[in-house]
């Protein structure tokens, strides 16, 4: 790079001076402490009218913000668990699982839980070995719902 270059980085130095005192040539040049004050300008064209930079303050979430936030993901993450384990219920009994396996028996007795308040909703269509339970599908749109009207609530306090 050429000393003539102009398109090199510039560096803008202020001297360090003690307080009511004029600088003399012979002090030290450090670089700018304060925060958010530019001291480089890499590369960026130049133009005859370059406005002052305005600094807003930067304002982070609250503690209640982050607390909301928090529950939230809670909330979602529970209900995210409930309806995994609902869908695999149902996946396994559309495909007509063996009930002797010890993971399907696990599946079904878990989500026996989450999903007898909704049985007997509709009638279940079965053919053959199949099953296609469509109290499991209401189950899982209610907690999804259920899961979105809850943090929306929290949301609430905010």
């Amino acid at each position: 790079m050429a000393l003539d270059d102009t398109d090199r980085t510039v560096v803008w130095r202020r001297r360090e001076t003690p307080v009511g005192r004029e600088p003399l040539p012979g002090d030290p040049v450090v670089e700018p402490v304060r925060a958010g004050d530019p001291t480089v300008n890499v590369n960026q064209p130049t133009s005859a009218y370059q406005p002052a930079p305005t600094y807003a303050p930067v304002v982070g979430p609250t503690a209640t913000q982050l607390a909301v936030w928090r529950a939230q993901r809670i909330i979602y993450y529970i209900f995210g668990v409930i309806e995994a384990i609902i869908l695999i219920r149902f996946i396994l009994k559309l495909l007509a699982a063996n009930t002797g396996s010890a993971f399907t028996q696990i599946v079904y007795n878990v989500s026996w839980v989450f999903v007898f308040p909704f049985n007997g909703v509709v009638p279940n269509f079965s053919s053959g070995g199949t099953v296609f339970e469509w109290f499991s599908l209401i189950a899982l749109v209610v907690y999804a719902l259920v899961s979105l009207g809850l943090a929306r609530l929290i949301a609430l306090l905010i």
